[in-house]
């Protein structure tokens, strides 16, 4: 706590003493910086912003999508480098034309769905929301799951709604996969969002989204490095075990992995 609360006086201090202080190494370095920071228990520390963002301001979207990361989620405010690795990888979807709609399995308060929904926008793109809004289904809470108890209970689809703030959102309400109508299940998809944490429905929504998703599409997993949600990893570890591509883990709080689908076409 002292670290946090020097840190915020720096932050504060309207002479930019803290700017020199990075400048000259001073000691917030070696405070919130290897090796201090692996040596110890603090879960803070400092990296820098993004060239692209900050030196050449290639995502000025940013600075509106951080509300809506943090809105209803505090925690959020401390997994910045998730909400670059969403807005990057993204970006880099549509940079490359990649067909299809975005979707995401557990959606919790909207936070990384208004990501979504934003960037969908952009290129006329709809955005479907998978949850029962209400948190984790009993059904779920089995096998490896079991001791898990319940869990996200603290949202609404009103809630969701109002962080998302997109009308032309799809919202598929229900446990996961039963909820899924003709209408979502004949669409093809170029990113999907699986945060669902559990076994089961983990494991539904790789079967489900795999297969529409467009070549080149992005499978987004949250929670597969983070240790606590292991019914979710073993859904991934086995999946992945009977396609092509593997995994790239993000190095953000509760350990981001992504997957893009092969291409159909061959190397140049």
């Amino acid at each position: 706590m002292q670290v946090l609360r020097s840190v915020k006086r720096l932050l504060s201090d309207p002479s930019g003493r803290f700017g020199r202080l990075f400048k000259t190494g001073g000691p917030v370095w070696f405070w919130l910086a290897p090796p201090f920071v692996q040596r110890s228990r603090s879960r803070v520390y400092v990296a820098s912003r993004p060239d692209s963002d900050f030196v050449h301001h290639e995502h000025p979207e940013l600075s509106d999508l951080a509300d809506s990361w943090v809105h209803h989620n505090p925690k959020n405010s401390f997994d910045l480098p998730r909400l670059y690795a969403l807005a990057f990888n993204i970006k880099q979807v549509m940079a490359e034309d990649v067909p299809g709609d975005f979707a995401e399995l557990g959606v919790f308060r909207g936070n990384s769905a208004a990501v979504l929904a934003h960037y969908a926008r952009r290129q006329g793109r709809r955005v479907v929301l998978f949850d029962t809004f209400e948190g984790f289904d009993a059904k779920d809470l089995v096998g490896i799951d079991g001791n898990k108890g319940q869990g996200f209970v603290e949202t609404s689809l009103g809630t969701v709604q109002s962080v998302v703030g997109d009308p032309s959102a799809i919202y598929v309400r229900g446990w996961f996969p039963g909820s899924v109508t003709p209408e979502v299940e004949d669409r093809r998809y170029a990113i999907a969002h699986l945060d669902c944490d559990l076994y089961e429905p983990m494991i539904a929504g790789l079967r489900f989204f795999y297969p529409r998703l467009s070549p080149g599409g992005l499978l987004i997993i949250h929670d597969y490095g983070g240790v606590h949600w292991d019914g979710a990893k073993r859904a991934v570890d086995e999946f992945i075990a009977g396609i092509s591509e593997r995994l790239v883990q993000i190095p953000d709080k509760s350990g981001t992995a992504m997957i893009r689908k092969a291409a159909e076409r061959g190397v140049p």
